[in-house]
């Protein structure tokens, strides 16, 4: 994974713009040598980090899993100028590269030839990479970044001499398959006994964030019914692609939510059977997978200063590292630290309507004042820092500048399927309908897969 610190040594302090750019793009520690050249230095394998996690963001919705320790090794002996390997953990892709006899000079060739479309900060472990130089001149000939079975980057000789930087498509198949399973103990096992991925559990969440808090509304006895793309790969599964249809019963109600992207249109949306949109002003909470820890109380006695004093907000207990989403579109006014609140994060939706996060571990790359967010966009980490007595988020509302309870926010829907395209809407509808219709369930009296960690929950 390519390293967030960017501090750069330098000795003598004569530096080339050029190669101050390079460190900062791609995370290296760079020494100047006495003769003008660029000398890198090992990766110190023994500085201190968090525990990796994994990402895995499947059309925004994201599982946590734990990442496995990866070998970076290239294998078997290769003939002389061919390169590969596996990125290991807290291993940049500059160190691994040289590591295997790459320069500097090839690394920066690389990397100016994909600035446009990678970004090597975003290399996590797992990602593989060939690189073949021309043995005599030790020219690139070609080099291949796959940071993940979908997404792939090349680099080849252009025509005026340079390196040239494109993202490689990939063939793929999407096939719909249909999967239903009734609740024992949790959705996460209800989703392993039917046979299924724990990234189809995120992605159920998603489109019903609107709607049903997974944490406290799940129930044994509970049903769920999806039909659901599956992205295949010379004959693999990779991911799931969007869920068409889905369908939740339970205590809390039956929601049903239909994927429509109406004729001509560039991207579809989600949407209720009777034409309103699923998606409302406002997330029912700013995490999947969430315990209100404390909720909002103008006389709280503070568990830290131990003297009663206003709670002006939920705070939502979760393990550090759970991505925390904005509620709404809006635009950052804060990012950065402050004080008691530690790494904070707010945002003006408009209206008269801000929302506060506190004690992130992390901030997102890119949040700052004045950048656009979107809903569910991921904004940073839950954490424990400021003045905190364990990792959760503290969230807050502010409303015409007074501070107000998030679960008591009055939220309306989205726009509804515009008159022009509601044949076309019923129809998708009605032909889906039947599919969740026809859908088996597995009954919650299958045997229940035992598990270490259950991963999304």
């Amino acid at each position: 994974m390519l390293s967030d610190d960017r501090r750069t040594e330098l000795t003598p302090p004569r530096l080339a713009a050029g190669v101050g750019v390079l460190a900062a793009a791609i995370g290296l520690v760079v020494w100047i040598t006495s003769d003008g050249g660029v000398s890198l230095p090992e990766a110190d394998a023994s500085s201190p980090r968090a525990d990796v996690v994994e990402q895995v963001i499947v059309h925004d919705a994201t599982v946590i899993t734990r990442a496995p320790p990866l070998p970076s090794d290239a294998g078997p002996p290769r003939p002389p100028g061919e390169y590969g390997g596996v990125l290991g953990r807290d291993e940049t892709v500059a160190a691994a590269l040289q590591a295997q006899g790459a320069t500097a000079r090839h690394v920066h060739q690389i990397v100016t030839a994909l600035r446009d479309v990678y970004d090597f900060r975003d290399a996590r472990p797992g990602a593989r990479f060939t690189l073949s130089l021309d043995p005599d001149t030790g020219v690139v000939r070609r080099f291949t970044f796959e940071h993940d079975p979908l997404q792939v980057f090349e680099v080849t000789p252009g025509g005026d001499g340079g390196l040239t930087g494109r993202r490689v498509d990939v063939p793929v198949e999407i096939v719909e398959t249909e999967v239903g399973a009734e609740i024992k103990s949790s959705l996460y096992r209800a989703m392993k006994r039917a046979g299924e991925s724990p990234a189809l559990v995120a992605l159920i969440v998603d489109v019903f964030a609107w709607d049903i808090d997974f944490f406290k509304d799940t129930r044994p006895g509970d049903r769920f019914r999806v039909v659901v793309e599956k992205i295949n790969k010379d004959g693999h599964f990779v991911r799931y692609g969007r869920v068409l249809a889905a369908e939740y019963t339970g205590k809390v109600g039956t929601f049903r939510t239909f994927w429509f992207q109406a004729p001509g249109e560039a991207d579809g949306h989600y949407f209720l059977e009777d034409g309103r949109s699923a998606r409302k002003t406002f997330l029912a909470t700013p995490l999947k997978f969430v315990r209100v820890s404390s909720r909002f109380d103008k006389a709280r006695r503070h568990p830290v200063l131990g003297y009663t004093r206003a709670h002006n907000g939920v705070d939502y207990a979760a393990p550090t590292g759970t991505p925390v989403r904005a509620m709404a579109d809006g635009k950052i006014t804060f990012a950065g630290r402050k004080g008691p609140n530690g790494n904070l994060v707010r945002i003006d939706h408009g209206g008269g309507l801000q929302s506060a996060y506190a004690h992130l571990s992390r901030i997102s790359r890119g949040m700052k004042p004045g950048v656009a967010v979107k809903q569910k966009q991921v904004i940073g980490a839950v954490g424990a820092t400021g003045r905190a007595t364990g990792p959760h988020l503290h969230f807050g509302v502010k409303q015409g500048g007074r501070w107000m309870d998030p679960q008591r926010l009055k939220m309306r829907r989205a726009d509804p399927v515009a008159k022009k395209h509601r044949r076309a809407f019923e129809a998708t509808v009605q032909r889906r309908l039947a599919r969740l219709g026809a859908l088996a369930v597995v009954a919650a009296d299958a045997a229940e897969p035992e598990d270490d960690e259950e991963g999304a929950e």
